[in-house]
């Protein structure tokens, strides 16, 4: 039997599904595969991991149906040199050929052994701007935990109360809030963070998505035109993120963000040496910089500032104030301290819905 397809449309269908393919050894080398399925003039695309599943179709010209998994990595790569236009699919019993005009390529099945496919969804769900669901998550997904110990410290939690949500993400280290009125009628649930990266990574020039979740199959859905993204969602007690904001501040710093990256990269050249530490010493009117050094101050710089409230030293791992800053637009920071061992707030004039919180690394001075 032949298919023809367009190149692009391949390509590109099989390279968003070789992101959700299993990279495990111990699991079945049809998990470390892609099932192509063609059905009523589609070829369906599907990818899974066990714990997230991804869904597409392009057109075919053929309404027999056919099943078969291939390994991805060649077949990408061949399709990749291949001229623009049309491709065809030659399938036989265990292995298919990929034909343009003079050139072929051949690539065996791989066993199926039971391929599972994504569960229905029936939910009809809501429907969300890209543009929003971009910036809400973009904001608080850098904090996850890249460490998969502790499940739940890598995902984002989302925590519907009262007509309002939370969207929350932390590794312990620091902590990421967004606050929204739950006009989407989202539900409390924990997604995982490397899942939703991918989503927004892919689906970022789309206008809109749909979004719904199952609640037997412990699932979530999302929709955008042919692709299909499921996540099965993380299961286990978040930690009480509400206890670590601040209830109290004792003073308040406004910051040029461009100028405090630049400085924070200057002294990061020193204090690479020193655990990575920068010691933050806020004073009326300016903000100097050190590494965490055993005494002297060689190696500074400052920058001006506006403080209001207490004169105070906080120590911070600079690779986290860098990415905090880096996914802002904000001219301006507001930082807001209570003591050098306490939880520090930075905050944005833009997002006033959201706020990052980084603990300080104790030091003696």
């Amino acid at each position: 039997m032949d298919i023809k397809v367009q190149k692009q449309d391949l390509l590109t269908a099989l390279s968003l599904a070789s992101r959700f393919t299993s990279n495990k050894l111990g699991n079945a080398s049809g998990l470390q595969g892609v099932l192509f399925l063609n059905k009523e003039s589609f070829l369906h695309l599907y990818a899974t991991n066990l714990n997230s599943f991804f869904h597409t179709k392009i057109s075919s010209d053929s309404m027999k149906e056919e099943r078969f998994i291939l390994d991805y990595h060649k077949v990408i790569e061949f399709v990749t040199y291949l001229q623009e236009g049309e491709i065809t699919l030659s399938i036989g019993t265990s292995k298919i050929t990929f034909i343009q005009k003079k050139t072929k390529g051949t690539f065996a099945f791989i066993p199926q052994n039971d391929f599972p496919l994504p569960p229905a969804i029936t939910n009809k769900g809501s429907e969300v701007g890209m543009k929003e669901f971009q910036k809400m998550i973009s904001l608080v997904l850098f904090s996850a935990s890249r460490d998969l110990s502790r499940p739940v410290l890598s995902g984002v939690n989302f925590v519907e109360k009262d007509g309002e949500v939370d969207i929350v993400a932390t590794d312990g280290f620091r902590l990421s809030l967004f606050h929204m009125k739950n006009e989407l009628q989202m539900r409390s649930m924990l997604i995982p963070a490397e899942f939703l990266l991918e989503l927004i990574r892919h689906t970022k020039e789309q206008k809109s998505i749909q979004m719904s979740f199952s609640e037997e199959e412990k699932m979530v859905f999302f929709k955008a035109g042919n692709d299909e993204y499921y996540s099965r969602l993380i299961e286990g007690e978040y930690p009480p993120y509400e206890k670590v904001i601040p209830t109290e501040k004792k003073a308040t710093a406004i910051v040029d963000r461009e100028e405090l990256v630049r400085n924070i990269k200057l002294i990061s050249i020193f204090a690479r040496e020193f655990s990575s530490i920068v010691v933050c010493h806020f004073k009326k009117g300016e903000l100097m910089l050190s590494p965490k050094t055993e005494g002297g101050a060689e190696n500074t710089t400052t920058q001006d500032i506006e403080l209001d409230g207490e004169e105070m030293s906080v120590a911070f791992n600079f690779k986290f104030l860098l990415e905090f800053l880096s996914i802002i637009d904000d001219q301006t920071v507001t930082i807001e301290l209570v003591r050098p061992d306490a939880p520090v707030v930075l905050k944005t004039k833009s997002e006033k819905d959201f706020l990052h919180i980084i603990m300080p690394v104790r030091i003696q001075e």
